[in-house]
């Protein structure tokens, strides 16, 4: 069930003077970068307690850490909570941390949607996460890129080099750095971000209670993708064996030599794939849901379809998938948690381009008409109420 909330206005992201691709090419996977006011006079679109009140439902991903209080240093804790669970905890050292709230609060999908000079699919979630007085997770790496923007209150960040620190300490539920030694550090406001790319040691500290947006980006592993395309190509009868006609006389049984290597290598390289189904094993797999639907799809009715895209109101795609797409002359490839749809190039790239699309701007998607039907049947496209 998705959490019904007013819009909030989607705020322009600024990168401390620096353009999209002065950023990428300056500090994306490269090095750290804070940026205060990276968005102006912001006010968070989810408070402390509605982020509570998410963590207490069923289909919501919810964690609680106590570093001190609960039966053990930094204990984890997993939700659903309720009022109880929060009414123990006390003013200090604990932080709540909700998974996906993009997923049910619209407001938030809004405000990710100002890092669109990044691709869609290599969005993971956003994470928010409450803070009481000192409470954080530790120093920590992750294996992602991460935005971190302060939602409300202040709290300290600290860094250190990429490969400073690798031990973690032992017998903890979660994983904490042994070894952290911090370079660098900084007081963040609400408003205030900062970038880190994969595996900078880091750590926050609230310095009073806060909220700490974490826009995550993922990469799949090169094991997740070969696992996949064997799948993929497995799938469509398209398996090709070990195979050695030209082998000689081994020098000993056990042998394994650099020839065979060389067999295997190419074996494991070879995709024998077309352009469009490489393309299509892709789309498919970088859009893949990463948790089940929030709920399986209403009866769909044609008829409602048509007046709801008829009529005044707003169109959404939805906040819960992820959106690809690969362009073929003048068609193209639509990929939309999981799966793969084709029709005309500019009206697919103008689906993928925004979010909201109010009644004039839906004339040009038009040609595709029937495939929004079928979207909307599958709950990737609705039309929320009026407020």
């Amino acid at each position: 069930m998705s959490v019904a909330r007013e819009k909030h206005p989607l705020m322009n992201l600024s990168l401390g003077g620096l353009c999209p691709q002065e950023f990428l090419d300056q500090y994306w996977q490269k090095k750290p970068l804070l940026i205060r006011q990276a968005f102006a006079d912001f006010v968070s679109p989810v408070g402390a307690d509605e982020l509570a009140g998410l963590a207490c439902e069923a289909e919501v991903r919810s964690r609680m850490i106590l570093e001190r209080g609960g039966e053990r240093p930094w204990e984890l804790r997993h939700g659903p909570f309720d009022e109880d669970d929060f009414g123990e905890l006390g003013d200090h050292y604990w932080t709540l941390l909700v998974q996906e709230v993009d997923r049910h609060v619209p407001a938030v999908a809004d405000l990710a949607d100002a890092f669109t000079f990044l691709p869609e699919w290599r969005k993971d979630d956003v994470m928010i996460s409450f803070a009481s007085n000192h409470g954080g997770v530790g120093p920590h790496t992750d294996s992602y890129d991460v935005f971190l923007l302060q939602g409300s209150g202040r709290r300290r960040w600290e860094i250190a080099p990429a490969g400073s620190a690798s031990r973690w300490v032992e017998g903890l539920d979660i994983q904490v750095l042994a070894d952290f030694e911090a370079t660098e550090s900084w007081e963040l406001e609400p408003g205030d971000m900062l970038y880190l790319p994969p595996g900078v040691p880091h750590n926050g500290v609230a310095l009073e209670p806060c909220l700490t947006y974490s826009f995550g980006f993922l990469a799949p592993t090169r094991g997740e993708l070969q696992a996949d395309l064997a799948a993929f190509l497995e799938s469509r009868g398209r398996v090709t064996r070990y195979s050695d006609p030209e082998l000689g006389v081994t020098e000993h049984p056990a042998l394994l030599d650099a020839a065979a290597l060389a067999r295997l290598r190419g074996l494991v390289g070879q995709a024998e794939l077309s352009e469009r189904e490489f393309a299509t094993w892709a789309g498919c797999f970088l859009t893949r849901p990463g948790r089940p639907a929030l709920s399986e799809p209403d009866e769909f009715s044609g008829e409602d379809f048509e007046e709801m895209f008829s009529g005044p109101g707003l169109m959404r795609r939805g906040e819960n998938v992820r959106w690809a797409y690969h362009p073929f002359e003048d068609r193209a490839l639509l990929f939309v948690d999981g799966g793969c749809y084709e029709g005309p190039g500019e009206s697919i790239r103008k689906l993928t381009g925004q979010r909201l699309f109010e009644s004039a701007d839906r004339q040009s998607l038009l040609p595709i008409k029937g495939l929004l039907a079928e979207l909307y049947q599958r709950e990737y496209l609705y039309f929320p109420e009026p407020m």
